[in-house]
């Protein structure tokens, strides 16, 4: 069993047919088919079904394609770590990026990688904090957008901006009409919050505790996503606290929110880049890392982190 055998039954899995599988894989059919029979002959069990419906796969053909497309996982990974060393260049740089921040910074930071490096490839991954950890230990992302700061022994933090904290409330709310407000005018009580795998959660308790200003957390209505929060405050059901750069698709969106800033300097949030100590594209992610120290993803003058 070698590789191109692993590849013919993934992707006959995937396309239901022969003819389209073997187009993919740029071989004929004839050979695909006679390569996935002999491959059936040594396991000795059958893999796909003919029928006239097309090409169903088997239930032992369901847990060997799982694994097929495993091994084929692991393979690419060893050809670019190979070519991650030998041409930082060559193979795509992976960026986990956490969904509070991902839709209002991602294509900044991509059209950032395109001028700066024209012929890198960059592919993001959406995952709240804890799955992007994972993701960095296992390698499947090679650099992670974080909030900080973070200690973590085997990697580095590289901060890159300070996005402030906003009050997001509804237009008919008693605090509507303020520009800014106090950290103690901060409605702790009707705060709408996130659910726990999201890290601004943990970030609002935490900033509202160390001001000694409390924070119920709410059991009954939370939202997964900003937009959905709107709603929530539109309908008069509390307030929440969002990022800056949330503001203008949020506006967009919900024509009745407002947002209120915080006098605090501390109700913000440190956005940097997370790397393994080592990374053989140090080079890379440091020029990105100036780049967008440089110009940050705000209309607003933020102050600078590190």
């Amino acid at each position: 069993m070698n590789l191109r055998d692993l590849e013919y039954v993934a992707a006959i899995d995937r396309h239901r047919n022969f003819g389209r599988a073997a187009k993919a894989c740029n071989v004929s059919q004839p050979s695909l088919s006679a390569q996935v029979k002999k491959l059936e002959e040594r396991l000795g069990v059958e893999l796909f079904a003919r029928t006239t419906n097309g090409v169903l796969t088997t239930d032992a053909g369901l847990r060997i394609v799982e694994t097929a497309r495993d091994m084929l996982r692991s393979a690419q990974r060893i050809t670019d770590t190979a070519a991650e060393y030998h041409d930082p260049m060559a193979a795509p740089l992976r960026i986990g990026i956490f969904p509070t921040l991902a839709p209002f910074v991602l294509p900044y930071v991509s059209q950032t990688i395109k001028d700066l490096a024209p012929d890198l490839n960059a592919i993001f991954r959406e995952q709240p904090t804890d799955t992007i950890w994972k993701e960095l230990e296992k390698r499947t992302v090679d650099v992670a957008m974080m909030s900080g700061p973070v200690d973590r022994a085997g990697y580095r933090f590289s901060p890159v901006f300070i996005e402030p904290l906003l009050l997001m409330v509804s237009a008919d709310h008693r605090l509507a009409n303020e520009a800014t407000i106090s950290v103690c005018d901060v409605p702790v009580e009707e705060l709408i919050l996130l659910p726990e795998e999201h890290c601004l959660r943990a970030d609002t308790i935490s900033l509202c505790n160390a001001k000694n200003i409390g924070i119920d957390v709410p059991d009954l209505t939370f939202a997964t996503n900003f937009l959905t929060m709107s709603h929530f405050v539109d309908e008069g059901y509390g307030s929440a606290l969002i990022p800056m750069l949330a503001r203008p698709v949020l506006q967009c969106a919900n024509k009745n929110m407002r947002f209120i800033e915080i006098e605090d300097p501390s109700f913000s949030r440190e956005i940097g880049f997370v790397s393994r100590i080592g990374c053989p594209r140090e080079h890379i992610l440091m020029a990105l890392v100036d780049q967008i120290k440089a110009h940050p993803p705000t209309r607003k003058t933020a102050a600078m982190a590190g």
